[in-house]
């Protein structure tokens, strides 16, 4: 059986790194004697994996991991998961998903961000400026030297939500990505402003919809486009 979990992830495990919070996981599943499903080959390990990797300081409520198992599992299992968790990961739903889904990783498309910050009216002519430009070159490090790319096209959504909160429906995944931090650095912002996740949305056939959410089955993903979906304009 194979299963989503959405969960928290907050203090005091904010600055547990990506391959940390796997070797926490794995831990806590071991713990509480599920029947996790291994790989094959020279070197089995548990078949878990997450959609996203989360920024190491950044607090989220949700997260996903994608975890196969070689029996049924209930309530009754997550809540034993749950019980051996530490204080920091809250399990906040789950849903069983056919064996031949597409991994969390391969569907993800954006994700939802938001930003404390001290006046939403400072930074109110930088979002608007931002969001009418054509570019926004920024530069990121990789293996080979420094590579410009423009990020305006990865910047779905920037608005003010509050007097003190800024939220961000952001492109992540394969196919292009704009990090929170290079948005804010782009409006003048810290780069380690309060932010949090609120949700990592997958991209199928141009929405954007909740992994809880979305339409699943052996042959094909579809969505339901009439609840809590983001069309792609």
């Amino acid at each position: 059986m194979r299963i989503w979990i959405k969960f928290a992830k907050d203090q005091p495990l904010q600055f547990l790194s990506h391959l940390d919070l796997l070797r926490l996981w794995q831990r806590a599943l071991r713990r509480a004697c599920l029947p996790v499903q291994y790989s094959q080959g020279f070197n089995p390990h548990p078949k878990i994996s997450f959609a996203a990797a989360l920024p190491v300081g950044v607090t989220s409520e949700a997260e996903y991991t994608d975890i196969h198992f070689a029996q049924k599992i209930t309530d009754v299992e997550i809540d034993k998961l749950q019980s051996v968790l530490p204080q920091g990961l809250q399990i906040k739903g789950w849903r069983p998903v056919p064996a031949a889904a597409k991994t969390l990783m391969a569907m993800v498309g954006a994700q939802r961000w938001q930003v404390t910050i001290e006046s939403a009216a400072a930074v109110q002519t930088s979002l608007e400026q931002l969001l009418q430009a054509a570019e926004l070159p920024v530069q990121r490090q990789r293996k080979k030297g420094v590579k410009t790319i423009n990020l305006r096209p990865y910047i779905y959504r920037l608005e003010i939500a509050a007097a003190d909160s800024l939220e961000m429906l952001l492109a992540a995944g394969n196919a292009g990505s704009a990090k929170p931090r290079e948005v804010l650095e782009l409006l003048g912002l810290q780069a380690h402003s309060n932010v949090r996740c609120i949700e990592t949305l997958l991209q199928i056939n141009g929405f954007l919809q909740s992994p809880l959410a979305v339409l699943l089955n052996e042959k094909e993903v579809s969505v339901n486009a009439e609840k809590d979906y983001y069309q792609l304009r």
